[in-house]
C-alpha cells in the first residue's frame, strides 16, 4: 500500500468517527470543521462512503449517516457485553454512594428488567438484588425508568401484565395512577421510588441504544430508612450523569 493510500484510509477512518459523533444530519462544512480536513478532501472522501450507503443524502446540502452503517453499528453493539461496559460507571457511582448500584436490561417479550450487573452496598442492612434477577416494570425505580421510555402502546402492555407488588403484596396501581407516574418520571428524567412499609427506596434513569430505543436502566436501591427524601435530587443527578454516559458509549445522542 502506498504512502497515499495509507494516508487516504487515516482520513476515512478519522472522518467515520467525526460522522458517529455528529448529530441527525451534518453539512460537508461542519464535517470538514470537526475533522480538521479541507472541504476538497472531505467531499472527495465521502464519495466511496455514499456508494456502500455508508452515508446517506439528507435535506439540503445535508447528510446524515447511512443505513449501512447503522447496520454494522448494531452488529457490533449487539455483541457488547453490557455488563462489562457498564461496571465501570457502576463502579464511580458506587464509590460516590456506597449503595447498592444495578444495571438492567430491558426485554420486551415479556415486558420485564433483568438484572446484568450490580454492586452491593457494604452496609449490613441492604436491599438485596442478585444478577439475572427479573424485576417488573410497574414496581420500584429501575423497572419505572425503563416503562417511561418506552412508547405508549408497550408502555400499556406492559401496565397491563396482571400481579401484585413482588415485595409488598399490594395491587397493581391503576392506569390513573400509573399515567401520573410515567409522566412525572418523563418530565424529570429520572424514576425515584419509595415504600416506608417494606422499607425500600431507589432512583434510576433509563439506558438508550444508538437508535434511541430504551436498553434498560440503571440506578440506585437502598433501604428507605437510609435513602433520605433530601437526598434524592443529587443522587438523581449521579444517576443521570451515569445513564447518559453509558448511553454515549452505546452511540446515543440526545
Amino acid at each position: 500500500m502506498s504512502e497515499e493510500d495509507r494516508g487516504a484510509g487515516m482520513r476515512t477512518i478519522a472522518l467515520m468517527k467525526v460522522i458517529a459523533q455528529s448529530g441527525a444530519t451534518f453539512t460537508l462544512s461542519e464535517l470538514a470543521a470537526r475533522a480538521a480536513l479541507p472541504p476538497s478532501s472531505v467531499h472527495r472522501l465521502l464519495q466511496p462512503l455514499l456508494r456502500a450507503g455508508m452515508v446517506e443524502r439528507a435535506a439540503g446540502q445535508a447528510y446524515r449517516a447511512g443505513s449501512e452503517f447503522l447496520r454494522m453499528a448494531s452488529s457490533v453493539l449487539r455483541q457488547v457485553d453490557l455488563g462489562g461496559l457498564g461496571r465501570p460507571i457502576l463502579q464511580r457511582l458506587w464509590a460516590q454512594w456506597e449503595e447498592t448500584c444495578s444495571l438492567c436490561a430491558y426485554k420486551p417479550a415479556s415486558h420485564v428488567a433483568v438484572v446484568v450487573e450490580t454492586i452491593q452496598t457494604k452496609h449490613p442492612l441492604r436491599f438485596m438484588i442478585e444478577p439475572y434477577t427479573e424485576l417488573s416494570l410497574t414496581w420500584g425505580s429501575l423497572g419505572r425508568a425503563v416503562l417511561a421510555a418506552l412508547p405508549d402502546a408497550e408502555a400499556a402492555a406492559a401496565i397491563e401484565r396482571p400481579g401484585l407488588g413482588p415485595l409488598s403484596g399490594q395491587p397493581l396501581a391503576s392506569a390513573e395512577e400509573m399515567a401520573a407516574i410515567i409522566a412525572d418520571i418523563r418530565q424529570q428524567g429520572f424514576a425515584a421510588y419509595r415504600n416506608e412499609q417494606m422499607d425500600v427506596a431507589g432512583v434510576a434513569a433509563a439506558v438508550f441504544r444508538g437508535d434511541g430505543t430504551v436498553l434498560g436502566s440503571l440506578g440506585i436501591t437502598a433501604p428507605a430508612r437510609r435513602l433520605h427524601p433530601e437526598m434524592v435530587p443529587a443522587m438523581a443527578e449521579a444517576v443521570m450523569a451515569a445513564a447518559a454516559e453509558l448511553s454515549g458509549l452505546l452511540g446515543y445522542r440526545a
